[in-house]
Parts: C-alpha cells; sequence; structure tokens
C-alpha cells in the first residue's frame, strides 16, 4: 500500500487540498478501481 504521506503529498500539489481522512478516502477508492480492474482482466483471459 502506499504511503499516507505520498498520497497527501500527490493529491495536494494541485489548488485544493486534502485533509487526512480525504486522502485515506481517495487511496481507498483507488485500490478498489485497482482490485475492480485485476478481477475484470483475469476473467477476460477466462
Amino acid at each position: 500500500m502506499i504511503p499516507l504521506e505520498q498520497c497527501a503529498m500527490i493529491l495536494n500539489k494541485c489548488k485544493e487540498k486534502y485533509d487526512n481522512e480525504q486522502v485515506k478516502i481517495v487511496r481507498q477508492y483507488l485500490y478498489l478501481l485497482a482490485e475492480l480492474q485485476i478481477e475484470n482482466e483475469k476473467n477476460s483471459i477466462n
């Protein structure tokens, strides 16, 4: 898992700033999307 500090650094490069709770939510959402993509790839191979 990518450290929270690294996620915050990436997300906070733009104008909008995110607090730690928002960073956690975004990171969790992106990991969920990645899991779905992996499952989709596995299913399309079969």
